[in-house]
């Protein structure tokens, strides 16, 4: 963790249960013991930032939780009890919508059986943590494929089935900045505010060609929907009457 620290690391990512796409990694395990979480955590909270955790199954999540993590990633297979957790030790949940679909990866039948226990889990999770009102911070997870990442506007657009197009729009990125801002000192954005829109503030901006408050599907075609696209105060798109 330090020297992870040492080399710029911004927030410290603790592997603390078993993944999908890993060869040999079965999904059920708890990856760290107490006091080697706890040292991590320790370690991390020294240097002004905080802890997430990949964590799929229920009892990594709750580990994750209850040695200190301020953010876990995934949590598919998580019970209403578990969320309740989150929510009483104002943690966040950072989810994606994995759905057995055309977006799901290519994989083999190992990977597929734990791919399962996630798409299984993802309406769930997010209803019932919509219910509980946990904080919650729109993830992609979207590796290894350049073909998937050209799809984040689809795959955010999925997020309706459970969210307001607002509801969306604010979690991937107000609600998203908040979460980033929680790595205090270390912040990579120290020049001003994240997660709004005002002068002196970091932001990419889009123009829309339609409301996306009030028919989101339009994010999931940049080219035709987009009109103008601003990163980091330069102009790459700009095609409006």
């Amino acid at each position: 963790t330090r020297e992870n620290l040492m080399q710029g690391a911004t927030q410290i990512k603790l592997m603390a249960g078993g993944g999908v796409t890993s060869a040999y990694d079965p999904i059920h395990t708890i990856q760290f013991t107490d006091d080697e979480f706890k040292a991590a955590v320790e370690a991390t909270e020294a240097w002004g930032t905080y802890v997430t955790t990949h964590a799929i199954n229920n009892e990594a999540v709750v580990h994750s939780i209850e040695n200190g993590a301020k953010s876990v990633e995934h949590a598919h297979m998580s019970t209403r009890e578990t969320l309740q957790l989150f929510k009483d030790k104002d943690v966040w949940l950072s989810m994606q919508p994995f759905l057995d679909d055309e977006d799901a990866p290519a994989l083999n039948e190992f990977q597929k059986a734990k791919y399962k226990f996630v798409t299984d889990g993802t309406d769930f999770v997010y209803r019932t943590a919509k219910e509980l009102g946990l904080k919650i911070a729109f993830g992609t997870d979207t590796l290894f494929s350049a073909d998937l990442a050209k799809r984040q506007g689809a795959v955010l657009a999925k997020m309706q089935r459970w969210f307001t197009p607002y509801e969306t729009l604010k979690m991937a990125t107000c609600d998203n900045a908040e979460l980033l801002k929680m790595s205090g000192p270390l912040t990579p954005y120290p020049l001003g505010p994240l997660g709004v829109i005002e002068e002196g503030a970091y932001a990419d901006m889009i123009l829309v060609n339609g409301n996306p408050l009030e028919n989101l599907d339009l994010i999931s075609d940049a080219k035709a929907n987009f009109g103008m696209i601003m990163k980091d105060g330069v102009i790459y798109k700009y095609d409006m009457e």
